[in-house]
């Protein structure tokens, strides 16, 4: 007779033995990280890199799921991703029923534009500053998906001269569009990297009866949250960029009146049942990256939390500006102290003869720069300008900042 083995979930907890004492710098990127040796990384605003504990565990998952795929996919994912959840809505300050984990940030906004009841001649609102993917969403949307949808952008200054600026602008494209029903804010603009006021936007929208979205990718691990707090409709933000998850990982939440009309993206066998069932049933996938948003957090807070993390990474990112300024004259972009991100910061460039200001050269660009140093950073095209993007973590050291000098010191030298 055919004999089942009995279903025993294994549910785990990162070791944090030693990180409490770990020192910052050389030190915790040698012993917690993969990144290659010898390679001065300033990117990890991107994409993020999951430390080998985290890794560790998730390959346990993957190993679980390879001995019974069915008891994983129908039993244990399910458990284990629910323990993520709770963690991270209580890390964030939502309700778990309203909170919800999505692959990414671009997805859950995506399900967010796309399952909103808009009417026939409502307005759809982003901004100048939106992210490129969400732009594209925004744009196709309402010439492609619901072409009697109007795009609405808010055009913005670069950089912003301040916070009530920022305001003034969206108080007068509210007034010319009186037809905006949902708009797409960014908390932290990427790869602009700038701290909008997001709750006087919220306030400014809802006291118009605007629904909002938050676009917060930047946010968790950078920004303090407290997601009921704030109000948005609904807010996401990535897990694997600042949190030390797995890619690719992220919150999604959703007001409870919003509950009425939010859907995922595919529609699948949990049509009907709670949120929480249909977005984990999407189809077959691999959970593991949210299953460790779990372990990612306990990192994050093993390593002493926003208060350490932050700290290190936001005096870092000072560091980085003022050494380039001094030895290369490079000015920072010039925005309010409240509208600056932790751990980004943007350096202007200089007219370049070899490379003239184009999307067109921007990997060129690139390559020239970094593609045979042992830097790598992120070159952004802003208004006519070239940017470097300084993106810093807990591994970052002032050797790293020397090296990056270098490099940059040798391209002016030969390109201004």
């Amino acid at each position: 007779m055919l004999q089942v083995p009995q279903n025993i979930p294994r549910d785990r907890s990162l070791e944090t033995d030693g990180l409490a004492d770990v020192k910052f710098g050389a030190e915790i990127r040698e012993k917690e990280f993969l990144l290659r040796p010898g390679v001065a990384f300033f990117n990890h605003g991107s994409y993020g890199t999951v430390p080998r504990r985290v890794l560790k565990l998730q390959q346990e998952y993957s190993y679980e799921r390879e001995e019974h795929p069915d008891f994983w996919t129908r039993l244990n994912s399910k458990r284990y991703l629910d323990q993520a959840r709770a963690a991270l809505a209580q890390f964030v300050g939502a309700d778990l029923e309203n909170l919800q984990l999505v692959v990414n940030a671009t997805q859950a906004i995506n399900s967010v534009v796309k399952s909103f009841p808009f009417a026939k001649g409502d307005a759809l609102l982003h901004c100048s500053y939106t992210y490129g993917a969400i732009a594209n969403l925004c744009e196709d949307f309402t010439s492609r998906v619901k072409p009697d949808v109007e795009s609405v952008n808010v055009k913005l200054s670069f950089p912003p001269k301040s916070e009530d600026d920022v305001v003034k602008k969206y108080e007068e494209i509210l007034d010319q569009h009186p037809n905006i029903k949902l708009a797409v804010i960014d908390h932290i603009t990427s790869p602009s990297s700038i701290i909008l006021p997001v709750k006087r936007l919220l306030d400014l929208c809802h006291s118009r009866g605007i629904k909002v979205v938050v676009d917060g990718a930047h946010c968790l691990g950078q920004l303090s949250l407290n997601l009921e707090d704030l109000g948005a409709d609904a807010y996401v933000a990535n897990a694997h960029k600042w949190l030390y998850t797995p890619r690719g990982c992220a919150i999604l939440y959703l007001k409870k009146e919003s509950h009425a009309w939010a859907r995922p993206l595919s529609t699948s066998w949990q049509i009907g049942r709670s949120l929480d069932m249909q977005f984990f049933d999407q189809g077959t996938l691999d959970h593991t990256p949210l299953i460790c948003s779990l372990h990612g957090l306990e990192f994050y807070q093993a390593l002493g939390g926003m208060d350490r993390v932050v700290g290190y990474t936001r005096a870092m990112a000072d560091e980085a500006v003022e050494v380039i300024q001094r030895e290369l004259g490079l000015k920072p972009a010039q925005l309010p102290k409240s509208m600056e991100a932790p751990n980004l910061r943007l350096v202007e460039f200089p007219p370049l003869k070899k490379f003239p200001y184009s999307v067109e050269n921007l990997w060129i660009l690139h390559k020239t720069l970094f593609g045979e140093a042992s830097v790598f950073g992120l070159i952004i095209p802003v208004e006519g300008k070239f940017y470097l993007r300084i993106s810093t973590q807990v591994y970052t050291s002032k050797e790293d900042i020397a090296a990056l000098v270098q490099v940059l010191k040798n391209f002016f030298k030969d390109n201004v």
